[in-house]
């Protein structure tokens, strides 16, 4: 246990202190002359105001759309819930950034609606930008939605009804039954997945990058990348600590919240006791309403994705001669660094999320079965990079790693050592609630006939919670396909990682259409991923009852 503390606050805590260190000291010496300049900074304030701005109005427009298809799905009699479900899921696992890239293609000028507008008025104007801090709200809100959908069905799904059903009884009218018991009952949940999706879009990078940076537009986390292209270390230490404030904050409230408003419901009525509301004559408006949904935030960009992959080169008419494959085939067999970008982001999230399972196995075990009082602190170190934007993990890995005597940087290695810090806390979520399943007299059975600690670990903790080392492990390699600030700074020449090729595409004498090849490639790897994820649990659940039984 105590070799598993010693690797977590080495890997993990080192990091970040560096990130404090290099705050306050200038060449040997203290200097705290950076937080003065930082913190009366007039752009400071204003990065972190339009970061506010750009959380506040994600959160209050994607907690609308999740919020609407959840009661839509679990409170009234809509026939179409699993349909909703999938694509849900299915926009889930599109990245934020190809979001972005799907958004720039078809509200540009000369993007498809552009196009389709002058179809009916060849000389019509067009000055829209896709450009602005309300596109990165938009696309940052049609990524996030799934998160409060899901929580808050999933809230909603756990409530039988009974009180619901008793206010109808009573003469309440729908509208009052949503306010006053329905809304009540879910928003420990709604608050919950409110904040995780708040601190999730201050610590966004990509989509600010490619739709707020054009304009001149910055927020933290741009200032931050701006801050290390410009080789302001102090300015930079300073940033990251304040954006880690921020969001430790905010993962505290949240795990706070959870723990003093966490309540129980009795499931002993049935579930025939409940009476979904029926949609009768609004049955069409909102079958209507769904479709057009789903066709703006999924379909119609999907599509675009898509057409855009096949195209010779964006712009061009839609037609049969503009449409080819070299696309696929250039980043799949023809050049060289695409190839390779991939081959990378391949070994890089297999080596990083194997190493994190491992990793997770022993600090899950320890916190649930050892005596020590050291495992809270081993749980909370592993835990803390859930808090960390990613951008301020790789400033960290490089503060910690570029000098020896463990120097990493510009290396692959510094790659792989953040991804497994990054993912060490992604699987460790999905352990602890199957390790709860397992009942400590096992381990101490075995303690007490002398077995060693790793072959009870690896013969008796490890089966029964191999459905989450799985999960966490497939989970955290579909991220490194995806995963941009961490590859894009800690990246070398050769060492070129998927999210790396998706972001600078545009800048290699490429255009649009690559950039669309890159995206619909890392789209299907991560829906299959998902999916895979799936039929491996649910085979491994089939496989535990049917040891049970």
């Amino acid at each position: 246990m105590l070799v598993s503390l010693f690797v977590v606050i080495f890997i993990i805590g080192y990091p970040l202190y560096n990130i404090i260190r290099n705050s306050f000291i200038s060449e040997g010496v203290l200097d705290f002359s950076a937080y003065g300049s930082v913190f009366t900074s007039l752009k400071t304030y204003k990065a972190l105001l339009n970061t506010l701005i750009v959380a506040f109005g994600v959160l209050l427009l994607s907690g609308l759309m999740g919020g609407g298809l959840a009661f839509l799905v679990e409170k009234t009699d809509f026939r179409y819930k699993k349909q909703i479900r999938f694509l849900a899921f299915l926009e889930f696992c599109v990245p934020s950034y190809i979001i972005s890239v799907s958004w720039i293609q078809i509200t540009a000028r000369g993007g498809y609606f552009h196009r389709i507008l002058k179809l009916f008025n060849p000389d019509i104007p067009y000055a829209f930008s896709p450009y602005s801090f309300l596109a990165v709200i938009i696309v940052l809100s049609v990524h996030l939605y799934p998160l409060v959908f899901f929580g808050v069905s999933n809230a909603l799904r756990k409530n039988n009804g009974v009180l619901e059903n008793a206010a109808r009884l009573s003469g309440a009218k729908p509208f009052a039954v949503f306010r006053s018991v329905s809304l009540p009952l879910v928003m420990p949940s709604l608050l919950s997945v409110g904040l995780l999706v708040f601190s999730r879009t201050m610590a966004n990078f990509g989509v600010a990058a490619q739709l707020a940076l054009p304009f001149g537009g910055e927020v933290l986390t741009t200032r931050i990348y701006k801050a290390i292209s410009e080789l302001d270390i102090q300015s930079l230490s300073v940033l990251s600590i304040l954006l880690i404030a921020i969001s430790y904050t905010l993962y505290a409230v949240s795990e706070r919240w959870i723990r003093r408003r966490a309540f129980y419901t009795e499931d002993s009525a049935p579930a025939s006791a409940f009476t979904l509301t029926k949609l009768g004559k609004k049955t069409w408006l909102a079958n209507l309403a769904v479709s057009v949904f789903f066709a703006l935030v999924l379909i119609i960009p999907l599509i675009t994705l898509v057409v855009s992959s096949l195209m010779k080169r964006w712009g061009l008419a839609i037609s049969a001669e503009n449409m080819t494959l070299n696309n696929y085939a250039t980043v799949l067999f023809q050049n060289a660094m695409m190839k390779r970008a991939f081959l990378n982001s391949l070994l890089y999230g297999t080596v990083s999320a194997g190493a994190a399972a491992c990793i997770a196995v022993l600090v899950v075990y320890f916190y649930r079965f050892s005596r020590v009082k050291l495992t809270g602190l081993l749980m909370s170190v592993a835990s803390l990079p859930l808090s960390v934007p990613n951008i301020i993990l790789a400033v960290g890995a490089i503060f910690a790693w570029i000098n020896p005597p463990l120097k990493l940087y510009g290396t692959k290695w510094i790659i792989m050592l953040t991804y497994m810090v990054l993912f060490i806390p992604i699987c460790i979520k999905q352990l602890l609630g199957l390790s709860h399943s397992v009942s400590p007299s096992i381990d101490q059975s075995a303690r007490t006939l002398g077995v060693p600690v790793l072959r009870r670990i690896l013969r008796l903790f490890l089966p029964q919670v191999f459905r989450g080392v799985t999960a966490g492990f497939i989970i955290s390699f579909l991220i490194a396909f995806r995963e941009i600030p961490i590859s894009l700074l800690l990246y070398s020449k050769g060492n070129e990682t998927a999210g790396v090729l998706l972001f600078t595409i545009q800048s290699n004498s490429y255009g649009l259409e690559m950039t669309s090849t890159i995206a619909v490639m890392i789209i299907f790897i991560s829906i299959a991923g998902n999916i895979l994820v799936g039929k491996i649990s649910e085979k491994r659940w089939m496989h535990e009852n049917a040891a049970v039984e």
